[in-house]
């Protein structure tokens, strides 16, 4: 019986030092304190706990409200008491636009640099991408973690990141010789009665270029701009 009530006070928080205490003094102790496994920052009072769909940010003004337990309030068995956030342990949320989504992948290295302390640059992989787009956005989320114990970058920074893929295969084109028709792209390729409209996959547009990922070899001669050879009346057909 012993044994099993030891057991049973350090199950509910009682640290040994605390239960030694009790056995040595052989007294009850009217008052406990529960110290938690975890370290960080207290920020979330009880019932403040936000319904939110998956990948919502949380509003910043209510995680940091006043805690509202006091001394001598009554707990229910399971309630939250609080929430211990731990800063150390953090990953950068990265915004992809549309015509480099699918060129970012699980593994690409990325460098960070943090607008408030840009000195602070760090290198890192991608290490999730989430599988929906957020509320009221249409960019793919990349998640990127990182420690922040020795960084200590504030949580909530805005960061600008730089993403590394392996383009040592593709060919670059200048963006004028690429023409979206909306779903597909077009270069025209020179033949031997002037130019014909051919389509081709790309890849990630980079400064003044467009990456061509297939469609077209080096052997082809393309026109350095598409849109010099069509006018407001043009209708382009592709040959599949």
């Amino acid at each position: 019986m012993i044994t099993a009530a030891k057991e049973k006070l350090l199950l509910l928080g009682m640290s040994s030092a605390q239960l030694q205490e009790v056995m040595r003094s052989g007294k009850p102790s009217m008052t406990i304190s529960v110290y938690s496994n975890y370290s960080g920052h207290i920020h979330e009072s009880t019932g403040s706990s936000m319904q939110r769909e998956p990948g919502q940010m949380r509003d910043i003004a209510l995680i940091t409200e006043e805690l509202s337990l006091k001394e001598g309030m009554y707990l229910q068995k399971g309630q939250s008491v609080f929430t211990v956030f731990n800063p150390g342990k953090v990953w950068a949320v990265l915004n992809i636009y549309g015509d480099n989504q699918g060129s970012v992948k699980t593994g690409n290295r990325v460098r960070v640099v943090p607008e408030t302390a840009p000195e602070k640059d760090f290198r890192a992989s991608i290490n999730f991408i989430e599988p929906f787009y957020r509320k009221d956005s249409k960019t793919l989320t990349a998640r990127v973690y990182f420690d922040n114990s020795k960084l200590q970058i504030p949580v909530g920074s805005q960061v600008r990141a730089t993403i590394f893929g392996d383009t040592k295969d593709a060919l670059w084109l200048p963006k004028e010789s690429v023409l979206s028709l909306g779903m597909d792209h077009v270069v025209f390729i020179k033949t031997d009665g002037g130019f014909r409209a051919h389509k081709v996959n790309t890849g990630i547009t980079h400064e003044k270029h467009v990456q061509i990922t297939g469609g077209i070899s080096t052997q082809d001669s393309v026109a350095a701009n598409a849109q010099y050879l069509i006018d407001s009346e043009s209708f382009i057909k592709v040959k599949s």
